[in-house]
């Protein structure tokens, strides 16, 4: 006996031939999607660093801006220092000339006081008078000088005081918060 084989049914197109195409087109979707998921992350990831990367740049900009500011202002305590102590020493200089000047007179009176003078006792009052007139001119001068020079002190690092205090502040502040 034979056997009648059996044929299969003629395809009346190609494509009715061929095996299906639905797993194929279901795994190209799925790799659509994928490679969609990969740009969409890919294109947030590259924004974030951007952003990142602007601030950081905001930032040094800022810093660079503050850094530059506080040397300005630290250059200007310096020369408002500067001109005060310069003032304070033209001050300290004439009243220093002013006393030696008072000194140098008062030299002169005594040495012709002590000139003019008829005995030996008058002489030695004179001198004694002098010398402790002078003592109690010196170191009055030598306190007023003391505390002038203090003061000056004081009054010449006042601005460069206050632009460090500034400065530590703006440092500071950042750290605190």
């Amino acid at each position: 006996m034979t056997a009648k084989r059996k044929t299969a049914p003629k395809a009346e197109t190609i494509a009715e031939a061929l095996p299906s195409t639905a797993p194929l087109e279901s795994v190209i979707f799925a790799t659509k999607e994928q490679i969609e998921k990969a740009v969409k992350a890919s294109t947030e990831a590259t924004e974030k660093a951007f952003a990142a990367t602007k601030q950081r740049l905001e930032a040094v900009a800022k810093s660079y801006g503050d850094a530059a500011k506080l040397s300005k202002d630290g250059v200007e305590a310096f020369v408002a220092a500067g001109t005060v102590a310069s003032k304070g020493v033209e001050n300290l200089n004439a009243d220093l000339l002013a006393f030696a000047k008072s000194q140098y007179e008062g030299n002169i009176a005594a040495a012709k006081a002590i000139i003019a003078a008829k005995t030996l006792q008058e002489v030695v009052e004179l001198q004694n008078g002098f010398t402790k007139s002078a003592f109690e001119a010196y170191t009055a001068q030598f306190s007023k000088f003391s505390e002038a020079a203090t003061k000056l002190a004081q009054d010449s690092f006042a601005p460069i005081n206050a632009q460090v205090q500034a400065t530590v502040e703006k440092l500071v502040k950042p750290l605190a918060a």
